[in-house]
């Protein structure tokens, strides 16, 4: 994938760590081209670009191989990757559901309490398959 270019705010957006948009999403290999086609699309529509904190959950053993490939497409995006233990689920998830939501991953929004930091008071939390058409502030 190709490098974006740097985004920075416009005229009216602000930069302050009180104005931080903290978006939550899931991060996979499944999804990686949905995540970042996701990302770019709140990049382009977005006023306030340098108050875009991303915070992906991931259950890969590869999530530094994920983070590589974001962060060689988007160099100035700010995002953290968290780990999330796939066990806390496991038991838990119907065998009767349909397949698509037997992955553990499917679940980790419930947890997002007890997996981001404590400093980070507000997130809003997006799946990857969707497409931003207007400023996420």
């Amino acid at each position: 994938m190709l490098e974006a270019p740097a985004f920075r705010n416009s005229e009216d957006g602000g930069s302050s760590p009180s104005a931080t948009i903290n978006v939550t999403m899931t991060l996979n290999t499944n999804y990686l081209r949905n995540t970042m086609a996701a990302v770019l699309s709140m990049l382009q529509h977005s006023t306030c670009l340098e108050n875009l904190a991303f915070h992906f959950l991931s259950t890969h053993d590869d999530a530094l191989e994920l983070f590589s490939s974001i962060k060689s497409t988007f160099p100035y995006l700010k995002m953290k990757i968290y780990r999330f233990d796939s066990n806390r689920v496991h038991g838990k998830i119907s065998k009767s559901i349909r397949q698509a939501l037997d992955q553990p991953l499917n679940y980790a929004r419930i947890y997002l309490a007890d997996t981001i930091p404590e400093d980070v008071k507000h997130v809003i939390y997006l799946d990857s398959d969707l497409v931003v058409v207007d400023d996420i502030a």
